[in-house]
């Protein structure tokens, strides 16, 4: 995945994190993903799978495309 979208990925992840107040703790738990793979998500330091944001998009209970509807 290119840089500029890893960093638009991270944007959206950390923005629906705070919109529903959880802590990367919280977005671990409910994504089933470790937090330090969290963290390094939200600093686009890591590539990141379909899986995983998917996994990630069901913890805010959204679709994937809903998800990458970067837009909003």
């Amino acid at each position: 995945m290119d840089k500029k979208l890893l960093k638009k990925v991270a944007k959206r992840i950390k923005s629906l994190r705070k919109d529903f107040k959880y802590t990367q703790d919280d977005l671990s738990y409910h994504s089933e993903i470790a937090r330090s793979t969290i963290g390094n998500i939200e600093t686009a330091q890591n590539d990141v799978t379909l899986t995983k944001l998917n996994k990630i998009a069901k913890a805010f209970n959204l679709s994937l495309s809903e998800f990458l509807n970067f837009d909003n």
